[in-house]
């Protein structure tokens, strides 16, 4: 953090005419920008910042004021602030939540909850075209960005289509693309939904949090169904584009 204060007292020195909290608030910004500051790093606190960098408090806090009115913070009542963690997601791309967070410069892995086969529950049957009961594999797994925890998704998909979900470690559909399988038709159903406490735990926000329940249907060219997903996102990280 030493390091980041000298970074942004040589970034005021530079003499800008704009007011000193605009000169402030663009200087964090840009080491937003510029990943100075990682995903979800915490700021010094406004005191230590006005005593660091020679602005008084009120300067301070209107530059945060104004980072957090643009989305780039956020500030929590006794934890800090932290920068925020942003992922642009289009749902109009053919491909997948890994291959789009890694174009954004981030790291992703997954943490596994489950992989195996199981009887089809009525949702996921008729979304797959299948009877209540017949065999499909089920995976659950939470989706981390730079380690943080975005979003739990669970998928239900026709054993032909993943024959040996243990072998499934990555990307879905790098594995898919690399046998020649392709999702060509999407579809989407979004609706604002709040936390329980067991996602609440799983995400690491809090209990009643608003998150951004999405089912998701994708098929190939011949129109079999290839996946049925049930997918949880966090608000706060998560920014979805869709073109008409």
């Amino acid at each position: 953090m030493t390091d980041f204060m000298a970074w942004l007292r040589g970034h005021l020195a530079q003499g800008a005419v704009a007011p000193r909290y605009i000169q402030l608030a663009t200087a964090i910004e840009t080491a937003i920008r510029q990943q100075v500051l990682a995903a979800e790093a915490f700021l010094p606190p406004e005191r230590q910042m006005a005593e660091g960098l020679a602005l008084s408090r009120v300067t301070v806090s209107k530059a945060m004021k104004l980072l957090e009115e643009k989305g780039l913070i956020s500030r929590q009542q006794g934890v800090g602030t932290r920068v925020a963690m942003r992922i642009g997601y289009s749902l109009d791309k053919d491909s997948g939540f890994t291959a789009q967070a890694l174009r954004h410069g981030s790291s992703v892995s997954n943490r596994w909850l489950l992989r195996t086969r199981v009887g089809a529950p009525a949702k996921a049957a008729a979304a797959l075209g299948l009877a209540v009961g017949d065999e499909v594999i089920k995976l659950r797994r939470l989706r981390l960005l730079n380690g943080s925890p975005v979003s739990l998704e669970t998928t239900y998909i026709p054993p032909r289509f993943l024959p040996e979900p243990g072998q499934l470690e990555h990307s879905l559909y790098a594995l898919w693309q690399s046998r020649g399988i392709v999702p060509e038709d999407k579809h989407f159903l979004l609706k604002a939904v709040s936390c329980s406490d067991e996602v609440a735990e799983l995400l690491n926000v809090p209990c009643g949090a608003p998150l951004l329940h999405i089912t998701q249907t994708s098929r190939n060219a011949q129109g079999e169904a290839l996946e049925f997903s049930d997918i949880l996102c966090r608000s706060d990280v998560y920014e979805f584009e869709v073109n008409g």
